[in-house]
């Protein structure tokens, strides 16, 4: 029996030792990160390692992992006959931060503690010297006086020792300014210091994140193997700067990407994209499982809950719990299929006209926070962990713009320069804010919304002040006929340009509108006529929006200006009266 025991503890051994064999050597490796996509919130990150592989199992430990890791998102990829055979995550305590980068800021931390202390040191000394020299000089002082008074001391002494005392005083108070300022400086590099030490300390906890691979290779050779795994604290945001040129009737599109970085890692040298796509890592789709209905008696409030759940911000929030929960796939089974249960009920309950509103909304959002596009920069971009927000630029596009002056008395007594740009690049435009800039002077923020190629976009470029407008209402007269009263407007507007040049303006105004047949609305005469524009005519002309597109002469000012006017009618119920609302 003891025999059989020695032989069987001989053979586990033995298995033991040809599996240890087999591994070998445990190579340590930080790797490069060479590939960062960032998507908003999140960025998938590639580290590729350069190995050399010994023929069979070995196994590969990656450390220095950021404190931002999702550790379920990680994977390893090579090529040709190289497998790798697992990824597992680990995690270990550590007494201190062994980055090289933090050791460097604490090592000029210190340094300069150390010199803080020696100036203090200093400072304490002479002031403790002062001290002393204060009381030999109270002595001296009256030791002078009782020899002067007795008629023992002559004048120049005395001056002598003024002047000693007046040149130590002074030197005091030099050394006093200099140790002052020093010390302030040196304070003040060591909060620098600090908070740089901070920023990379941000999220990062007194632990060290490491993946092991084991990776099978069929014979001796150098390996690249990518590592990729998914970081939080990551974001970005598109903003741009239009600058427009109306001599040359172009405008230069700068798109810019204002991107957050804390996942606790440093982006150095890397490939960089940023995409507006879901990073998922599931492969389970979730299952769409029956609704049962049944009855009950309407509630009150049943009619305002269907009101609230149309609300735009409602509506974005029902989107973002089911992008967040799309994400997880399978596992968010219950929560899609809640949220979906929801939105079949609104649309089994509401009218035809609150559904039509609903997916109208619904559109309107999709379109604008759904399109899912990808941005490859060119070169090769440094992105550090820090707090503050870091500008990169995604393209510059100069497009041709139609310029036009935008009038529209009603509302401001200003005139805006408007320009009718082409998205004819390669590249679609996010939703974003804009900085707008007419012949390189800031005039303005404003909003871009999505543009996609091909696409035409409108932008203001701030107000005009050369070219002015004047709204006045010349006559009112009423009349009754039979049993209705019949009301008569004259307008006239006035357009002065101060310009050498003449202009293109788009002139707006209005009639009132309705969609009660009991009112009558006609518009009499317009001098000049109105736009002949198809779009318009078609929309909002139907509407009683009156358009004028005119070319103003230059310097027609006074007598001069431009003069547009117009007439119309309203006929109505003389018992009733006209009240404004809003739709």
């Amino acid at each position: 029996m003891k025999k059989q025991t020695q032989i069987l503890i001989a053979a586990v051994l033995v298995i033991v030792l040809a599996t240890v064999a087999g591994f070998g050597d445990v190579q340590t490796i930080t790797g490069t990160i060479s590939k960062v996509t960032v998507y908003r919130g999140q960025a998938l990150v590639t580290r590729t390692l350069n190995v050399d592989l010994p023929a069979g199992t070995s196994e590969l430990t990656v450390t220095d992992l950021p404190a931002k890791i999702v550790p379920e998102s990680l994977y390893a990829q090579t090529s040709g006959n190289i497998k790798v055979l697992s990824v597992r995550y680990r995690e270990k305590a550590v007494e201190e931060d062994t980055r090289e980068e933090v050791k460097q800021l604490d090592a000029e931390i210190e340094e300069v503690n150390n010199q803080l202390r020696h100036i203090g040191w200093d400072f304490k000394q002479r002031r403790n010297q002062w001290e002393m020299f204060e009381k030999l000089k109270d002595f001296t002082v009256a030791a002078a006086k009782a020899d002067l008074s007795r008629g023992l001391l002559t004048f120049e002494p005395l001056e002598k020792l003024t002047e000693y005392i007046e040149k130590k005083g002074l030197e005091y108070h030099r050394h006093n300014i200099e140790y002052e300022d020093k010390d302030a400086q040196l304070k003040k590099k060591r909060e620098l210091l600090e908070r740089k030490r901070k920023e990379l300390n941000a999220g990062r906890s007194r632990t060290e994140r490491e993946v092991v691979l084991f990776v099978g290779a069929e014979d001796k050779k150098k390996a690249t193997i990518e590592l990729s795994y998914l970081v939080n604290g990551a974001n970005w945001n598109p903003q741009y700067n239009l600058r427009a040129n109306p001599k040359q009737s172009n405008v230069l599109i700068e798109y810019n990407a204002v991107i957050n970085q804390t996942s606790g890692e440093n982006w150095g040298g890397v490939a960089l994209s940023l995409s507006t796509a879901e990073p998922t890592m599931v492969s389970a789709p979730p299952v769409l499982e029956p609704m049962l209905v049944g009855l009950s008696r309407p509630a009150q409030t049943q009619q305002a809950e269907q009101q609230r759940f149309v609300q735009i911000e409602n509506l974005r929030k029902q989107l973002k719990s089911r992008r967040d929960n799309i994400k997880m796939g399978f596992a968010a089974n219950a929560e899609l299929n809640t949220l979906a249960l929801g939105n079949q009920a609104f649309v089994l309950q509401a009218s035809g006209q609150q559904v039509q509103q609903f997916q109208e909304q619904l559109a309107d959002i999709t379109r604008n926070e759904g399109v899912s596009v990808t941005y490859n920069l060119p070169g090769k971009l440094s992105l550090p962990s820090r707090s503050d927000q870091q500008l990169v630029t995604i393209a510059s596009v100069l497009a041709k713009a139609d310029f036009t002056l935008i009038a529209t008395p009603l509302l401001t007594d200003y005139v805006y320069l408007q320009a009718e740009l082409l998205n004819n690049s390669d590249t679609i435009l996010l939703p974003g804010q804009a900085s707008m800039f007419r012949n390189g002077e800031f005039v303005g923020k404003s909003q871009l919304p999505l543009v996609t190629i091909g696409e035409k976009l409108t932008a203001g470029f701030g107000i005009d002040s050369q070219v002015q407008v004047a709204h006045e209402l010349e006559d009112k007269k009423s009349r009754v006929q039979g049993g209705n009263r019949i009301d008569t407007y004259h307008y006239r507007i006035a357009l002065s340009n101060y310009k050498n040049i003449g202009v293109e303006l788009q002139l707006l105004d209005r009639l009132p509108y309705t969609e009660d047949t009991s009112i009558k609305i006609e518009l009499v005469k317009t001098e000049p006529e109105l736009s002949k524009d198809s779009e318009y005519l078609r929309t909002a002309r139907k509407k009683g929006i009156l358009r004028w597109d005119l070319n103003v002469p230059p310097n027609t000012v006074d007598e001069d200006a431009t003069i547009v006017k117009y007439s119309f009618t309203m006929e109505y119920d003389k018992n009733m009266q006209i009240q404004p609302r809003r739709k």
